[in-house]
């Protein structure tokens, strides 16, 4: 961009700051300030009637003429534009500290967006491997449902922790809510039911688990009473 005056020289009032003076202090006004003027340049025309991208695409190839060069508010439109460039490639260049923990804090949110629950640790202590509470509970609730007449209606997997809290792998606590026959035995069902889940859990998903509490929340027609009433 050629700002030069008639002597080759740059004018003072063009020099840029640097993002660190600009950070640090306030930029002094001139001796004779110009209405502050929009570096957009879509905005509307400047106050002496110049079109903003006219003027910045004239500047860009040294082609400003008479008015541009001496014009108060074309002068603030350039210096403010170059301002904004200067600041914005040495901001560009800046290094970014990444936390060492941004993998897990990222994928905290993505779980949370995507309400796929508590991560399950698996395999060996010291492994990084993990599955979704919500993977698991729709493994464990097929399972369910695969004993006849029996609806799986929630499914809530609590992980292994630790003293300090945190979750480790180990043995799960499985809390199942169910829709079962009426007229069935529910301590043989439920064992059944306990059963499913502990083998569904160990050969589908390498999770041992611990315990298993099934509530009865529903009682279904049995299927040949539901064959009869049609």
């Amino acid at each position: 961009m050629d700002m030069t005056n008639e002597a080759g020289d740059a004018p003072d009032a063009l020099r840029l700051p640097s993002a660190a003076e600009l950070l640090a202090t306030t930029r002094h006004a001139s001796a004779e300030p110009a209405e502050p003027v929009s570096a957009d340049p879509d905005s509307d025309p400047l106050p002496c009637g110049r079109d903003p991208e006219a003027v910045l695409e004239h500047a860009a190839a040294g082609e400003s003429d008479e008015h541009e060069r001496s014009c108060p508010e074309c002068q603030a439109l350039l210096r403010d534009h170059s301002v904004l460039d200067q600041v914005t490639r040495e901001w560009a260049e800046l290094p970014v500290p990444v936390p060492d923990d941004l993998g897990t804090r990222v994928m905290r949110l993505v779980r949370a967006e995507l309400h796929t629950g508590r991560l399950l640790p698996l395999g060996e202590p010291d492994e990084q491997l993990t599955l979704t509470e919500t993977a698991a509970a729709r493994t464990l609730r097929a399972a369910v449902d695969a004993e006849p007449g029996v609806q799986a209606r929630s499914c809530r997997i609590r992980p292994y922790e630790n003293r300090a809290g945190a979750a480790v792998p180990g043995p799960v606590t499985v809390r199942l809510s169910v829709g079962v026959p009426y007229g069935e035995p529910i301590h043989a069902l439920a064992d059944r039911l306990r059963e499913r889940v502990r083998r569904a859990a160990s050969e589908r998903l390498g999770l041992e688990v611990a315990k298993v509490d099934v509530d009865v929340v529903g009682l279904e027609p049995a299927a040949g009473n539901r064959e009869a009433n049609r």
